[in-house]
């Protein structure tokens, strides 16, 4: 972005005129909305060093239906939808953004499907609801199968890059946990054997 915008912090949640309604479009209804709630995220504001000298950096989500609730050709719709949405900044939060941005890339549900492996596009795996955040999330380690373990955006602690790496620790934790045993014992067999 070829210019700042000092008013906007690192995280902005901008919600909707029907911010209820608008999930209900989203997670029950699968339509695309034409009013928006958004995230807008400007890593630079914390590290500088990431827009050249007098610039920015940003990205804005906007949730929408997975692919198993509206089957759109979000090669089509994608940059119209995109239009809006900053069409939408523009007038309300960054004037003049449209005209200052040097580089953009939509991510729409099909690329979260076909690049990311993500079921049906959806970004941030299971649905957003209590019983499905946090500690109710699936647990790393199955209860019923020995040694079947998950990892990624659906498992605890949660979705985005933060939350599959702590994810892939604490598999990775449990793993250790409960092969170390019988790992050691190996050693120490394999250890004797190649001495005899």
């Amino acid at each position: 972005m070829r210019r700042r915008y000092p008013h906007l912090l690192h995280h902005n949640i901008i919600f909707g005129p029907r911010y209820r309604e608008l999930l209900r479009d989203i997670f029950s209804r699968g339509r695309l909305a034409d009013d928006f709630s958004l995230y807008l995220h400007a890593p630079s504001r914390s590290d500088p060093d990431l827009a050249p000298e007098g610039c920015e950096t940003f990205y804005v989500l906007s949730p929408v239906p997975h692919l198993g609730k509206l089957a759109l050709d979000w090669k089509v719709e994608g940059p119209r939808y995109a239009e809006r949405v900053l069409a939408y900044l523009e007038r309300h939060y960054m004037p003049g953004l449209r005209g200052a941005i040097v580089t953009r890339r939509i991510f729409t549900p099909r690329d979260f499907e076909v690049e990311l492996n993500a079921h049906l596009g959806s970004a941030f795996s299971l649905e957003p609801r209590l019983l499905q955040s946090a500690y109710f999330r699936v647990h790393n380690r199955d209860p019923n199968i020995r040694g079947l373990y998950f990892v990624g955006a659906g498992t605890h602690p949660g979705a985005g890059i933060p939350g599959v790496v702590n994810s892939a620790q604490a598999t990775a934790g449990l793993i250790l946990q409960d092969f170390a045993p019988g790992l050691a014992r190996a050693r120490q067999t394999l250890g004797e054997a190649s001495y005899a």
